[in-house]
């Protein structure tokens, strides 16, 4: 009997079924990921170690998937700014599963070049080295908080008491998406303007 041109299952297929399972609202769990796949927990096991491994390879999917050219404009905030736009988009579509990888360490060699773009960047903009991997944090905590932003509700605030300053700025305030970009786009600025301070 002739083999299968493709394998049956791969790391990516698992990979892809776990993304689809999360961004769908379920949980991961390894038996019903193995069902959705039709395959047994045994062939499973066989590519990724227990659900750590389908996380790792969730990562290493999801690094392709949103790969990051690293601009040659010599300009540091444009550096910056590219970095941090691949790790927003890459949240801000996949929220529920970026809620797992904070469970694992980073080892995939794709995301971990993109996080050694970004300190590349803060370092030719001169930021001392004792600042450097706080300052990635930052960046990189506030793109996931503004990806978990976009789950909010339509309206993010609804005050009651009359005269509520909030109530007049919300009237006014965009919503839904238009909102969530302006939030990154504004806070990214401001991050950057901070860093630019320090500096000075």
């Amino acid at each position: 009997m002739a083999r299968p041109i493709s394998p049956i299952l791969s790391r990516e297929k698992i990979a892809r079924a776990a993304i689809d399972l999360i961004d769908s609202g379920e949980e991961l769990k390894i038996q019903p990921l193995a069902k959705r796949l039709g395959v047994s927990l045994s062939s499973l096991y066989h590519h990724v170690d227990g659900r750590d491994g389908i996380i790792h390879a969730m990562r290493e999917v999801l690094s392709g998937d949103y790969a990051f050219d690293e601009t040659k404009s010599g300009a540091w905030q444009d550096d910056l700014r590219a970095g941090v736009h691949s790790l927003w988009r890459l949240y801000s579509d996949h929220p529920r599963v970026m809620i797992h990888l904070l469970g694992v360490t980073i080892h995939e060699p794709d995301t971990l070049r993109l996080y050694e773009s970004l300190v590349g960047g803060l370092r030719r903009a001169g930021l001392p080295d004792e600042e450097v991997l706080t300052t990635l944090e930052v960046l990189d905590a506030f793109a996931f908080g503004v990806a978990l932003d976009a789950l909010s509700p339509t309206d993010i605030f609804s005050p009651e008491r009359p005269g509520s300053p909030l109530a007049d700025l919300a009237r006014s305030h965009p919503t839904g998406q238009e909102r969530n970009r302006r939030l990154y786009e504004t806070g990214l600025e401001i991050i950057l303007a901070g860093i630019e301070a320090r500096l000075n």
